[in-house]
């Protein structure tokens, strides 16, 4: 115990050491000041994450002489075994990597796929109970790709081994560490599924309790399971010995899963979608992934509206914006499948010409109230969530990845023996058999997440990326655009309030704001005919950003990390 508490203080401390603002703004234990804008400073390298273990154990690869993919995968690793209530190897994601020695940008998609045994309505037939069916039984598991992505981005484009990147993720399940109150907190919150799905003996309660902030959180089960995984390969999860503890875990709790699934399953490697915006280039995943492409709108939309001119967070721009995501929703709900099965129409809906369409029908002085198609069923705007990590090296290699177990502790469900948590993004599949994004067999469910890349001028300049499920493109839009239009620090955008609306089944739903926006705005809004739902201060519900700024200017990097999570940033 005092070793772990050793740790967390000198990894707090290093990070402190590279900030450019004072130590107080991100010292653990003072919520009322680790809000405050602050930009963590590198001029070699820089690691963003969702929790200092994990942005330690990039940095460590990166001082190794690995590159941004091998401490990419390092982050993500110790976040499995750091922040487990958010990804793991039971779950998926998506990986954007840039190669500075080529300007190429790349994108690895190792999304989670629907079983062979899948069909359009298992969901819609379990009436009342579709959310329990999708969310907390074996139906909602998907076959998980994240180890095999992991190994697929090392062997193609990093320079370590699987077993150096896993190291540090090894150490830090079998050490352990003290919990943060965010930590703390939602593990309160998915007590009961928990204790339901992984048993009153579980390490993820502590004495069949939740862990209390201090209390010190071990898995020596996932550390056993990681050994295993580097010492004999990534076939033993999806062909070995942990394949069958898989799909027995998965069908004790009614599921559909085989071991079939997980024998066939494979990463791919795509084209970026690219898009622009008031001459800055953006990279993203593109579907399944549909975070980047509904970023990407939402942006074609704005760019033409006089943003300075409203003022940041004005009630004319947050009217506007969240009109402009009500319509883009019901593109979302209308279009958005897995495009191995279904056509989508990425070139209009990527259009300059078509985002002036739905601009022409946002009227300044009140909330359209329907919007787009109304056919399918309702977004789940649910607590969906994921985690985040940016790394650029010294050469000048980017990754953004964003990875998911979907919602808090996923499923709740651990195979015996293993201590890793398995996915529910069966849950991101529609209801409705006759949508294009019905669960069928093998396909991947669509997915909000976005990590990006921004180019200027041919040169990187921006990474970035969120958890937060629906909310990650309006997210990350308002975060690109305070720092685009409205001139603000990497660490003050992130920072900065956020608001979130939508439309489902073609109508609208309530406009959530922190209420840290002044009540003089939302009066405004309401006289527009917006419906107000207050959300906490920094609430986790509008996601946990993550994001490192290139400023060639002053030969330096800046990192951003999101005080909504445990987010930090880590740079020499």
């Amino acid at each position: 115990m005092k070793r772990a508490a050793a740790i967390g203080f000198v990894v707090w401390a290093a990070v402190l050491a590279v900030s450019c603002r004072p130590p107080k703004a991100r010292l653990p234990g003072t919520p009322q000041d680790r809000h405050a804008p602050f930009n963590y400073i590198g001029a070699k390298g820089m690691v963003v994450a969702a929790h200092p273990l994990a942005a330690e154990a990039g940095l460590d690869m990166l001082k190794s002489g690995g590159n941004a993919v091998d401490a990419a995968v390092a982050t993500a690793f110790a976040l499995n075994a750091a922040e487990p209530f958010a990804s793991g190897i039971g779950g998926g994601g998506f990986m954007v990597v840039y190669l500075a020695a080529t300007k190429k940008v790349t994108v690895i998609n190792f999304r989670e796929k629907a079983p062979a045994a899948a069909a359009p309505a298992m969901f819609r037939d379990k009436g009342e109970k579709q959310a329990e069916w999708r969310q907390e039984r074996g139906t909602a598991v998907g076959v998980p790709g994240m180890l095999a992505g992991w190994d697929y981005a090392l062997v193609k484009y990093g320079t370590k081994s699987l077993a150096e990147a896993a190291a540090r993720a090894i150490e830090i399940a079998e050490t352990g560490f003290p919990v943060s109150p965010t930590f703390s907190q939602i593990n309160k919150d998915e007590y009961e599924k928990l204790l339901k799905n992984a048993g009153e003996g579980t390490c993820y309660l502590n004495g069949g309790i939740p862990y209390e902030p201090g209390d010190v959180f071990k898995n020596p089960e996932l550390a056993a399971t990681l050994r295993r995984i580097v010492r004999e390969g990534i076939d033993i999860f999806y062909k070995g010995d942990i394949a069958p503890k898989i799909v027995a875990a998965v069908r004790a709790k009614d599921g559909i899963m085989s071991l079939q699934d997980l024998a066939a399953y494979r990463p791919v490697e795509v084209e970026p979608l690219q898009g622009t915006y008031k001459g800055y280039t953006i990279y993203a995943p593109p579907p399944p992934a549909t975070g980047g492409l509904h970023l990407l709108q939402l942006l074609n939309i704005a760019e033409s509206w006089p943003l300075k001119d409203w003022g940041q967070n004005s009630p004319a721009y947050i009217h506007h914006l969240s009109e402009a995501m009500r319509f883009i929703f019901a593109d979302k709900e209308h279009y958005d499948g897995d495009p191995d099965f279904v056509a989508m129409p990425l070139a209009r809906l990527l259009a300059k010409e078509y985002a002036t369409e739905i601009r022409d029908k946002i009227r300044a002085d009140k909330a359209a109230g329907t919007y787009g198609y109304g056919k399918f069923d309702p977004v789940q705007d649910k607590k969906e969530n994921t985690t985040h990590v940016g790394v650029i090296d010294k050469d000048g290699n980017i990754v953004a990845l964003t990875q998911s177990i979907n919602d808090f502790f996923g499923t709740g469900i651990v195979p015996e023996g293993t201590g890793f948590l398995l996915n529910d993004h069966m849950a991101d599949f529609s209801t409705d058999p006759d949508s294009p994004n019905a669960p069928r067999p093998n396909r991947r469910p669509v997915s909000n997440m976005g990590p990006l890349i921004m180019v200027k001028d041919g040169r990187p300049f921006l990474t970035l990326g969120s958890p937060g499920g629906t909310r990650i493109f309006p997210s990350l839009g308002q975060i690109l655009i305070n720092i685009v239009d409205f001139g603000m620090s990497l660490d003050e955008a992130i920072e900065a309030p956020r608001f979130f609306s939508y439309s489902a089944d073609g109508r609208v739903r309530d406009l959530s704001v922190e209420p840290r926006i002044p009540e003089p705005t939302l009066a405004a809004l309401r006289t527009l005919g917006h419906k107000i739902a207050l959300k906490e201060p920094y609430d986790k519900y509008f996601g946990g950003a993550q994001g490192i700024m290139i400023l060639r200017d002053k030969k330096i990097l800046l990192g951003g990390a999101d005080s909504r999570r445990d987010g930090v940033g880590a740079g020499y």
